[in-house]
């Protein structure tokens, strides 16, 4: 078909042209310079290629690889395909007029959702069956699939399912590489949601929690290369236990918290992921009194972190690994089954906590209360004074809502205070504010507003947007580096202060002339002269320059060279830095 090979990894077309070989490609059509295909992976993924006869120019797969932008496996598979069979004439569906194939075309065309709603059953079940038996990976996920609603009670049958998916997804020494690891997780925490959700409705609780401890206890002890998976299968199985223990008796709960009891601390599981085990005998076994008991604790760090804008954390496995006291207390006495009302007035108590802040000011965003919105911000602005971006970020929200509300009084406050006290205020910002002034109130607001700005640099942005000139030129030539300032600037000062630009850069580029030595300090050299040339008496300047430099320097040839062409003029904006060129483009279109 064309080279395409080079555009991907090699581990990737080793993969590809393995399911290519096993027949993977479920259904493949061509329109145009268009393939579409349907390729069996742990799921059914679809694929579409747009090539060019030499090239891909796009290519698409609804896999969770390819949706970070890389080129998988299934793309690879599909493209494999069409290569081993070039003879073979695909299904073109813009081209195909023959009226059987037509009439085939419009049931392609219909969606997949569609097709199946109205196939016969029995049909479907002969897919289904077929597609089970191509290989142990697919009946695995279909079983997983089916599992909800199968009566199966025979746990040791469940448990060898749980084996199969470890056994499909490593090799001959039990490791889980990281190419499998991510399909392993997937597959494996489908299976165990699927299986005790069918459980846990059917009052199965025990059996439920027995399966799902299988597989936490095996992967504790199985040899994976982890980016995360472990983390992902132990958050879902914590998940299940939560429902389990929430629904089953006190006998059966009572059966449950032994098995933690035994097992949180006896190198049952690794290490790291005997912290879950622990964080659920404290958290979700915990008897109302040991609850109590542990909000005691949290009391303790609360108190003890009066005064700060954060409240001490608390190491959790499973919430969290800092969460803060308060939180977490928080989500304890909901175990205890208080109300949000009283939820709600304990953390009212602990306002200068900057968490809880945030709590409430997302809740009166939700509920639409503006007023408490801004009577909680303005609190805010007061507790974190110290933090210059906090308080940035509540300002930017307060002109948001007096804009909202049409108070523009308020929002020219705020602005003012807030560029003020913000030194990463930016020209929209400055810009904002002068649009709320009126112009005898700009005279008088806009020197404060510059002179608060510490850096130079921020000064020099703000005298340019105002066209103060004078201020402008007085600013940089207080700076070290004022060649830096002057190629940005300088366009702006040409009409006025064009001699004395052009004596700053004479000096610099007299600098680099005498050290030039190389063919890269030749082009800064004949780019400042070519930057000179714009301003008002540039060319003569430069003209004189050459000559003596030429006459000086005869031995650099390549100087010279480059000299003359300057001197030929050889000019042009197109030489000058982009944003130099935007920014006196832009003075001029004022």
């Amino acid at each position: 078909m064309f080279e395409w090979e080079d555009d991907f990894d090699q581990y990737v077309l080793n993969r590809g042209w393995r399911y290519a070989r096993e027949g993977a490609i479920q259904y493949i059509t061509k329109k145009g310079s268009r393939i579409e295909a349907v390729v069996r992976g742990s799921e059914y993924y679809r694929v579409q290629i747009v090539y060019d006869g030499h090239s891909i120019e796009e290519a698409h797969c609804t896999c969770p690889y390819a949706a970070g932008g890389n080129r998988c496996k299934h793309m690879a598979a599909v493209l494999y395909e069409v290569d081993q069979n070039r003879d073979k004439t695909y299904h073109d569906v813009e081209t195909d007029t023959d009226t059987k194939a037509g009439s085939a075309n419009e049931y392609e065309m219909l969606s997949i959702e569609e097709m199946i709603r109205g196939a016969d059953r029995k049909l479907l079940e002969e897919i289904l069956i077929d597609f089970a038996q191509r290989d142990d990976k697919t009946e695995s996920n279909i079983r997983a699939m089916l599992a909800r609603n199968s009566k199966v009670s025979d746990i040791g049958a469940l448990e060898k399912e749980i084996d199969n998916i470890f056994d499909l997804y490593s090799d001959r020494g039990g490791f889980i590489d990281y190419y499998n690891a991510m399909e392993f997780s997937r597959d494996l925490i489908m299976y165990l949601e699927n299986r005790t959700a069918g459980m846990i409705d059917d009052g199965m609780y025990l059996d439920a929690f027995r399966l799902t401890i299988y597989a936490y206890v095996k992967l504790g002890n199985c040899d994976i290369d982890d980016d995360g998976e472990i983390e992902e299968i132990s958050g879902s199985c914590y998940q299940l236990w939560q429902k389990i223990v929430t629904r089953c008796s006190v006998d059966e709960k009572e059966k449950i918290r032994n098995w933690f009891i035994e097992h949180s601390e006896d190198g049952t599981v690794i290490d790291y992921m005997e912290d879950t085990l622990q964080d659920f005998l404290k958290y979700e076994l915990a008897s109302d009194d040991e609850l109590k008991e542990e909000m005691v604790y949290l009391d303790r760090l609360i108190e003890d972190s009066k005064g700060s804008n954060n409240c001490q954390t608390v190491y959790t496995s499973h919430y969290g690994y800092s969460i803060e006291a308060i939180e977490l207390k928080v989500l304890l006495m909901k175990k205890l089954g208080m109300s949000d009302e009283e939820i709600d007035a304990f953390r009212r108590q602990h306002l200068s906590f900057r968490s809880v802040r945030k709590y409430f000011m997302k809740k009166a965003q939700d509920e639409g209360d503006l007023d408490e919105e801004v009577k909680i911000l303005n609190e805010s602005k007061a507790l974190d004074a110290g933090d210059p971006y906090m308080l940035h970020s509540y300002s930017q929200r307060l002109i948001e809502l007096y804009h909202e509300r049409k108070e523009y009084d308020l929002e020219k406050a705020e602005r003012k205070e807030d560029f003020l006290s913000y030194q990463m205020s930016t020209v929209d910002d400055f810009k904002e504010y002068r649009n709320l002034c009126t112009e005898e109130e700009w005279r008088q607001e806009r020197e404060n507003l510059i002179q608060s700005r510490v850096a130079p640099e921020s000064r020099c942005e703000l005298f340019a947007e105002e066209r103060m000139l004078p201020e402008l030129y007085s600013c940089i030539m207080t700076q070290t580096d004022r060649i830096a300032l002057f190629n940005k600037y300088g366009f702006l000062l040409a009409d006025d202060y064009a001699e004395l630009v052009l004596a700053e850069y004479r000096e610099y580029v007299s600098n680099v002339a005498e050290n030039a030595r190389n063919r890269a300090t030749y082009d800064i050299l004949t780019r400042y002269l070519k930057r000179m040339q714009q301003y008002p008496g540039g060319n003569e300047l430069v003209r004189r320059l050459c000559m003596q430099w030429i006459s000086q320097y005869p031995t650099r040839k390549v100087m010279v060279e480059e000299l003359n062409k300057v001197m030929r003029g050889v000019t042009g904006v197109s030489h000058l830095q982009d944003d130099d060129v935007a920014f006196f483009l832009s003075r001029l279109e004022k």
